[in-house]
C-alpha cells in the first residue's frame, strides 16, 4: 500500500511542477529589447509631422521656383528687345541678371531634392517601425497560441489523473 501513495505523490508533485513551470515561463522577455507599441507609434507620429513640415517647405520652394521662372521669361524677352536694339551694356546686365536668377533657381531646386531625400528617409523609418509592430504582434500571437496549447495539454493531463484516481 505504500507504493501507490509514493506514486500518487510523485504524479501530483510533477503536475504542480509543470503548472509552476508554465506560469513562470510566460514571463520571459524577448532576446532583443523591443520598444512598447505605444512608444513606436509615438515615434511614427513624430516622423509623420516632420514629413508634413518638409512637404510645406517643398511647396514654398516650388512657389519660389515658379516666381523665378516667370522673372526669367520676362528677362529673356527684355534680352531679345535689347539684342534687336544692339545695346550691349543692357544685354550684359540682363545676361548677368539671368545668370544670377538661374543660380538662385538651381539652389532652390537643390533644396527641394534634399527635402525629398529627407522625406524618403523618414518614410523608410516609418516603414521599419511598422514592420517592428507587425513582428511584435505576430510574436504575441504565437506566444498566446503556445500558452493556450500548453494549458489544453495540462488540462488533459489533470483530467486524466483525476479519472485514474
Amino acid at each position: 500500500m505504500t507504493k501507490p501513495k509514493i506514486k500518487d505523490i510523485l504524479i501530483i508533485s510533477g503536475i504542480i511542477f509543470l503548472i509552476f513551470y508554465v506560469v513562470l515561463k510566460s514571463g520571459n522577455k524577448p532576446v532583443y529589447k523591443i520598444a512598447p507599441i505605444k512608444e513606436i507609434e509615438t515615434r511614427i507620429e513624430g516622423k509623420e509631422t516632420h514629413i508634413k513640415t518638409i512637404e510645406k517647405r517643398i511647396g514654398n520652394e516650388a512657389k519660389i521656383i515658379s516666381e523665378i521662372t516667370t522673372e526669367l521669361r520676362s528677362l529673356k524677352l527684355s534680352l531679345d528687345e535689347f539684342k534687336a536694339e544692339r545695346d550691349t551694356v543692357q544685354i550684359i546686365q540682363i545676361q548677368d541678371t539671368i545668370i544670377y536668377k538661374l543660380e538662385a533657381e538651381n539652389r532652390h531646386l537643390n533644396n527641394i531634392i534634399l527635402d525629398q531625400d529627407s522625406v524618403i528617409v523618414a518614410q523608410r523609418f516609418i516603414i521599419n517601425e511598422k514592420d517592428t509592430i507587425i513582428a511584435v504582434l505576430k510574436n504575441d500571437g504565437k506566444k498566446f497560441k503556445r500558452q493556450r496549447n500548453l494549458s489544453l495539454i495540462l488540462n488533459g493531463v489533470l483530467t486524466g489523473v483525476a479519472i485514474l484516481k
